[in-house]
């Protein structure tokens, strides 16, 4: 709610301010007296574009600032600790760009509108208006339509953003197939490569060893046949023999020569055995070309995998092993792809069948608010508009988060006249009494506290201003628990009888220059304004019987 509004330097108000409360609110005055400035003001707290022409001649600036109590929710970031109040302000240098405060904090004019806008709306001639808006008309009309209707918005939603998700998930590995396909090329080569070469840890592992061989075959062969001819053709060469030889003549019976004997017996044993396995392997390292070249191609094949994929045998085989791995996932991707494909062609058919319920629940709200509101549009001097509301699909099956509808207050404001979108279907006064019928028949699912009507009245007055009044006090009444704040600026004494608050704007001339003040009137100084406002002397006994009598009717059809 608004607890106070304070105006300095705009247009003709030098420097007012107006405590609100809950309930009705009007404020009315003489014509040029700065009442439509109220709204202006408002309008620039909601982040209406500034005009340097507001600021009010000799000012430096103008000020526009407003209570809220208690703080919208929307305004946390904004708040102390111990802020049970916001305080925005807007401020217009004659020179300069205007600045906006959020309790004392710099803000961006966006920021009135994300913490205020929601909960402050202005119904103001040549405006376009929260209500002239087709998000905003649909979420009326949803809210009108009801608990099962809410009901099957949130199916919706649910299976909406389900839809969503798997589908942005799809599209991700839409995307990423042509990289997939390139991968699993490569890795498939480089498969193919590694296995073609049938690696063989141990085989592999003794290949360096056998190339030295055959590269060496007639070095061994030659350096074989040296030792071979000092070991002996039978192993025993001639100093062993010799030896032998020698120690055998002896006829001496003494175990030390005994064991002597033994071991030369044993040398020469060995040595027979070894001149043997010296000759074979001399055989063995015959030279081979062809055996030659097969392992030398070897060798570079491995080298050549080596710099590919690993430094040794062990790692290639790991490459090749990690590279199946990715070759599975990869194609498991291509796989779910085609799996996220076939789910969200069947979210979407669910999505579809949902946004048909919601379709279907808002052809029967339609119909009703149309009802309601043409039934206000009479009482309120408008018997010949019809109102109606248009549930469209939106084109090509389209899909949005709030359904698959657009959704249209339309008018046609006289007869024989087409139904127009609610913007441009009515002159200023005649949108501003369709907008309140509108709002007096959402009345408990329109969430906004606090409803600013500017020249509500235009072109009417006798009983049609009462029927206005009459709803204006009924719209602040609410439920009769969580009363609205609604501010209307009027020149019909019959609307402003229904005010529980009742404000008027005063001009004056102090010091050479005009000024506008504000006072709230109640009891005697209430009945002279509407007396003035009825077109009589505001003191005369005539005029203020009839001020009287009009409250009275005002009362009882309040409490009617």
């Amino acid at each position: 709610m608004i607890e106070e509004l304070h105006i300095r330097g705009l247009g003709v108000i030098e420097d007012a301010s107006l405590r609100l409360a809950p309930g009705l609110t009007v404020v009315t005055g003489e014509t040029g007296a700065g009442k439509t400035m109220l709204v202006t003001a408002l309008q620039l707290l909601l982040g209406a574009r500034a005009d340097q022409g507001l600021v009010r001649q000799g000012a430096a600036a103008a000020f526009a600032e407003v209570a809220l109590s208690p703080p919208p929710p929307e305004a946390q970031d904004w708040l102390g600790d111990d802020d049970d109040v916001l305080v925005v302000s807007r401020e217009i240098p004659a020179d300069g760009r205007s600045r906006a405060r959020l309790n004392g904090r710099l803000a961006p004019i966006s920021a009135l509108v994300d913490v205020v806008g929601r909960h402050v709306e202005v119904h103001a001639q040549h405006e376009h208006v929260r209500l002239a808006r087709s998000d905003v008309q649909r979420e009326l009309l949803d809210r009108f339509a009801g608990a099962p209707h809410a009901r099957s918005l949130a199916r919706y939603g649910e299976a909406f953003r389900a839809w969503r998700d798997l589908a942005a998930a799809h599209d991700r590995l839409e995307q990423d197939a042509r990289e997939r396909a390139r991968q699993l090329d490569r890795l498939h080569a480089e498969v193919a490569e590694i296995d073609a070469a049938a690696l063989d840890v141990e085989v592999d592992g003794h290949l360096e060893r056998d190339l030295s061989v055959l590269e060496q075959a007639d070095q061994i062969q030659a350096a074989a046949a040296t030792a071979h001819q000092a070991l002996g053709s039978e192993g025993a060469g001639d100093p062993v023999g010799v030896a032998i030889e020698a120690l055998r003549r002896l006829e001496v019976e003494d175990p030390d020569l005994e064991e002597l004997r033994g071991r030369l017996s044993g040398v020469a044993a060995e040595l027979t055995e070894l001149a043997v396995d010296v000759h074979r392997y001399a055989e063995s390292a015959e030279a081979d070309p062809e055996r030659l070249a097969v392992l030398q191609e070897r060798r570079h094949l491995i080298a050549q995998l080596g710099r590919k994929y690993g430094a040794s045998i062990q790692e290639v085989l790991r490459y090749a092993d990690d590279a199946r791995e990715q070759i599975d996932h990869l194609d498991a991707a291509d796989q779910q792809a085609q799996d996220l494909e076939e789910r969200c062609a069947a979210a979407r058919d669910e999505v579809l069948s949902l946004a048909q319920d919601v379709r279907r629940g808002r052809a029967t709200a339609a119909e009703r608010l149309a009802k309601d509101v043409a039934g206000h549009l009479t009482d309120l001097g408008m018997p010949h508009a019809a109102f109606s509301v248009a549930v469209e699909p939106l084109p090509e099956d389209e899909l949005a988060a709030h359904g698959a509808d657009v959704v249209t207050f339309l008018l046609a404001p006289n007869p024989g006249e087409g139904a127009r979108p609610l913007a441009t279907a009515a002159s200023g006064g005649e949108r501003s009494r369709v907008s309140l019928a509108i709002e007096v028949a959402l009345a408990d699912v329109d969430a906004v506290g606090v409803l600013v009507f500017d020249e509500v009245d235009a072109g009417i007055g006798g009983a049609t201003a009462m029927a206005v009044g009459e709803k204006l006090a009924r719209l602040a009444a609410g439920d009769g628990t969580n009363r609205r704040q609604v501010l209307c600026v009027t020149h019909l004494a019959q609307l402003a009888a229904f005010a529980d608050v009742h404000h008027v704007i005063e001009k004056g001339v102090a010091a050479g220059r005009t000024v506008t003040t504000t006072r709230q009137v109640a009891d005697d100084d209430r009945v002279a304004e509407l007396s003035r406002m009825l077109g009589g002397d505001a003191t005369a006994d005539a005029g203020q019987e009839h001020a009287r009598e009009l409250l009275t009717r005002a009362q009882d059809r309040r409490a009617g």
